[in-house]
């Protein structure tokens, strides 16, 4: 026996050394096999079989058919990230058929596990479908089980064919990748096993084949997805009972009629028959007459030998049932609850209780506040108090998005409708909220174009995605916030009255840190504790010399400011004891702004003077001077490029 792959540290490794492979560690089987070949002298081994000593074996040849439609089913069970491929030997071991995925069965083919080949262990080394045939019972092996290198990676799971009087036809193995669990493999090849032979035995003796029939619509029938099989005459060979309810159609009465006369729209497989390829989790929006259908469709080709599509099974699930999975996902983490908001100042109170009030409702609510006052926090607070707390919370802030991406983000798009869109479409931000939370933040910053379709979504309560005609319903919750007044807002024609009036239904009020001194200290006290504790230090105190400083001080990033401060405080302290607190350098009053000149000036011009000397008092940083001037900072970079002025920072920061 010669190794031709390495193991490391397997009990192959021992039996090459010459010693006995630890107690336990294996099948005695496997064991038995290893030492046939080592015994084996190195001229009586036998190669790979030549092509065409397949054996002609009636019973094999009657379930080879339905090969297909068992490794349909398999898929579903393994996933598609793992190849399978059904092997079926006859008595003497001579490969009868293999299905499957067509890489991995070329792959087989070249490793001598083709149509026609031998599966002896004197042919491809050691290996379950062998050994099952030997020992009569379902074997398993991986890795380093084989002896070929070939079967490196590859786990074969093979079952006995048991026919009638127990008279023994052969075997059908399930062959895939190593990763597949030893348990699930084994489990779905005594499955096909105790099927197939079922089958053989109803060839034998017919009365047999009504049972198995009725087991296997009950196997097929018992998947929550739809499942239907279409030949390549168009005609369905076999639809379960939630293909039938999805397509409103009768099971019993569809089988054996062609697909597309029972539908009043083009069957979406039709194509695969000509092109041959399938595809996975495509997302299909059908709009006829007499269906309105959202799918996640499944459509895998089930090919002859010489490539030539004989069927196509085609799975599918209605799409509310994958977009909850997706939601899960794809939501935001709900991280905060009220009793995760701290202090106890009256106006903190105050904003707390008007936001628990309003968790136990529907309607859309409002956030005001300046940044870093912990809007957000509030958001998920809502979220997590009110009925929808086991949905989608979405956090989007509109202020982040590129203008030419926020419609495709919020209310998704079709496919084809746009340079770089995914090429089957995907819904928008609304969609995967359905059912819970939405919460904009920056509102403000939503172009007005967007405005009014995102009023439109909030009265129909229907989205619809660039580029289709037909809406989409969402039940979704609205939180909107802002850090800027939006009656201001209005006034300067930057946000629409209608769109105000219809997210200002409860409005409330989040108070800034300077407004709240009183539960600066509580704060300090559990950020030090919290930060320490990430760091691995001792817990911190504070002294009152510098929770005086923190108190006077104004805090313009509010409770954000102050938790990174005191991490930063944390980080770079060498004891126990924050000891002091000096205020940043650009917390001294600002230097006052050049007069204007006497001389008179258009609108135009004092606004280019104004946004110049802002930006020189600010050493052209752009963040400090868009909140003195009061616009948002993409305004702001548009203002610099129409007056033509040149940012250059002279300082650091």
């Amino acid at each position: 026996m010669t190794a031709r792959h390495a193991f490391p540290d397997t009990p192959r490794d021992h039996f090459l050394r010459g010693e006995e492979p630890p107690p336990g560690c294996l099948d005695e089987a496997v064991l038995s096999s290893w030492r046939r070949l080592r015994d084996q002298a190195p001229e009586g081994a036998a190669g790979p079989v030549p092509r065409g000593r397949l054996s002609i074996n009636r019973l094999l040849g009657s379930i080879a058919a339905t090969s297909a439609l068992i490794l349909g089913s398999i898929r579903l069970i393994l996933g598609r990230d793992h190849p399978v491929a059904i092997v079926l030997v006859d008595g003497d071991l001579i490969i009868h058929s293999v299905t499957g995925d067509r890489l991995f069965v070329e792959g087989l083919d070249a490793a001598g596990l083709g149509e026609g080949r031998s599966a002896a262990e004197n042919a491809v080394g050691t290996n379950a479908i062998d050994l099952c045939l030997r020992e009569r019972r379902p074997m398993v092996t991986s890795d380093w089980h084989h002896v070929s290198a070939d079967l490196a990676n590859t786990m074969i799971a093979a079952a006995p064919l048991f026919g009638l009087n127990t008279a023994l036809h052969g075997a059908i193995a399930l062959v895939s990748d190593a990763s597949v669990g030893t348990d699930t493999l084994s489990g779905l090849a005594l499955l096909c096993a105790e099927s197939t032979s079922a089958q053989m035995g109803a060839v034998e003796t017919s009365g047999n084949l009504d049972r198995m029939l009725v087991e296997q619509r009950a196997i097929i029938d018992s998947i929550s997805d739809g499942l239907l099989v279409v030949d390549e005459d168009g005609r369905v060979r076999h639809m379960n009972a939630p293909a039938g309810r999805i397509l409103t159609l009768n099971p019993e009465q569809s089988v054996g009629r062609r697909f597309a006369e029972l539908l009043d729209f083009e069957p979406v497989i039709a194509p695969i028959f000509r092109t041959g390829i399938g595809y996975y989790d495509r997302e299909l929006i059908i709009d006829s007459g007499r269906r309105h259908l959202h799918l996640v469709d499944t459509a895998i080709p089930i090919k002859d030998i010489q490539g030539k599509v004989q069927s196509v099974v085609n799975t599918f699930r209605e799409f509310n049932r994958a977009k909850r999975i997706a939601q899960q996902i794809a939501g935001s983490p709900v991280r905060y609850t009220f009793d995760d908001i701290i202090g106890t100042s009256d106006c903190l109170r105050h904003a707390i209780g008007d936001a628990r009030k309003a968790a136990l409702g529907t309607a859309n609510v409002l956030l005001n506040g300046p940044s870093g006052s912990g809007k957000e926090v509030f958001a998920q607070a809502i979220h997590a108090h009110g009925d929808r707390r086991d949905s989608p919370f979405i956090a989007v802030n509109c202020a982040a998005l590129p203008r030419e991406l926020i419609e495709s983000e919020l209310f998704g798009y079709v496919a084809g409708s746009f340079t770089g869109a995914q090429k089957d479409g995907r819904p928008g931000k609304f969609e995967m909220a359905s059912g819970g939370t939405i919460f904009l933040d920056e509102i403000t910053e939503m172009p007005l174009d967007l405005q009014a379709k995102l009023l439109r979504v909030l009265q129909e309560r229907e989205v619809t995605r660039i580029g289709a005609t037909r809406p989409i319903p969402v039940d979704v919750r609205v939180i909107a916030a802002s850090n800027r007044n939006l009656k201001d807002a209005i006034a300067r024609r930057e946000f629409r009255d209608d769109l105000y009036y219809r997210l200002h239904v409860v409005s409330i009020t989040i108070p800034a840190l300077k407004d709240r001194r009183s539960d600066i200290p509580m704060l300090a006290t559990h950020f030090l504790r919290k930060y320490a504790a990430g760091a691995g230090k001792p817990v911190f105190t504070i002294s009152d010399a510098a929770l005086r400083s923190m108190a006077e001080y104004d805090w313009p990033g509010n409770v954000r400011e102050l938790e990174n401060t005191l991490e930063r405080l944390v980080v770079l302290s060498d004891g126990t004891e924050i000891q002091r607190f000096d205020p940043p350098g650009d917390a001294r009053p600002p230097t006052p702004l050049p007069p204007t000149p006497t001389a008179l000036k258009s609108l135009r011009e004092h606004e280019r003077d104004v946004i110049a000397a802002t930006l020189v008092h600010v050493d052209h940083n752009v963040t400090k001077a868009a909140e003195i001037l009061g616009i948002a900072r993409p305004t702001l970079y548009s203002k610099i490029r129409d007056y033509g002025l040149v940012l250059q920072r002279t300082g650091g920061g």
